[in-house]
């Protein structure tokens, strides 16, 4: 049988002594250490009982074998505990809502909302998250296109807040909580209004700079190549599964709501 102690007292000056699991136990060198490094005060070992309950033998335990040792436990709890949070919160939450949260976080934040050809062979995805980068940085649209990506700032805080929205129903026990499942579809309705704010923006303040050096045939012929440059930017634009999938998901949060407001406004 084998177990574990300390050393209270190194064998420098007379025999050792051991302490297992409350209980002392003197040792010596001779016919019981089993190692070449010696022992002292602290150090945790290995004892090997003998059939009478007398320890026949006495080995260290290595500063590397109790930090893996430790580490294990270390990683056995947590693995605990997040086995825990995660049966709890499907409990809270239900597997149906987990899910849609899921796909909505993919569709946001891993697929490619939108796919724009940049060549003959050659095209740039980008997903909804970067499309917030863009919005919240109008500067970084060309780093975007390169594969780099903005912060998406205000916007992306906004995201995430619309992304956890349907939740709120399990939270907050009022009819108006279901209402916050909504969000998620109007927030994507509020950025393509901003996105086509901004476009139109920008047609109308190189028309205003246009007209103030050339008139209105200067502006008038600026315009329609604004807008035919927009044209041949909108052909080499085509939608991915992000957007679909996250169009998808947002409508049937967004219906579940409505159905989950009327019912509780009845009850």
């Amino acid at each position: 049988m084998t177990k574990r102690g300390k050393i209270l007292r190194d064998t420098s000056a007379s025999n050792g002594l051991l302490m297992i699991e409350g209980q002392q136990y003197p040792f010596t060198l001779e016919g019981m250490w089993r190692s070449d490094q010696a022992p002292r005060t602290g150090m945790t070992v290995e004892a090997q009982f003998a059939a009478d309950g007398s320890i026949s033998a006495l080995q260290p335990v290595t500063d590397a074998q109790l930090a893996r040792e430790q580490s294990e436990l270390m990683l056995a709890a947590a693995r605990a505990k997040g086995g825990a949070f995660a049966t709890d919160l499907v409990g809270r939450l239900g597997v149906p809502l987990l899910a849609g949260l899921g796909l909505l976080a993919l569709a946001w934040f891993v697929l490619n909302s939108v796919v724009v050809n940049v060549g003959p062979q050659y095209s740039v995805g980008l997903s909804f998250w970067k499309l917030l980068g863009v919005l919240n940085s109008p500067d970084s649209v060309m780093s975007s296109l390169r594969g780099g990506s903005a912060g998406a700032g205000l916007y992306g805080l906004l995201a995430v807040l619309a992304l956890l929205a349907p939740a709120t129903p399990r939270l907050w026990h009022d009819s108006r909580a279901h209402l916050a499942a909504l969000l998620p579809l109007v927030f994507m309705l509020l950025v393509a209004l901003l996105f086509y704010h901004s476009i139109g923006n920008a047609v109308d303040e190189a028309r205003s700079s246009a007209a103030s050096f050339g008139g209105a045939a200067a502006a008038q012929m600026v315009e329609e190549m604004q807008r035919s440059m927009q044209r041949e930017a909108m052909r080499a634009v085509s939608l991915g599964l992000g957007f679909y999938l996250a169009c998808a998901t947002s409508v049937a949060f967004a219906v579940n709501g409505a159905i989950g407001y009327l019912a509780a406004r009845a009850a």
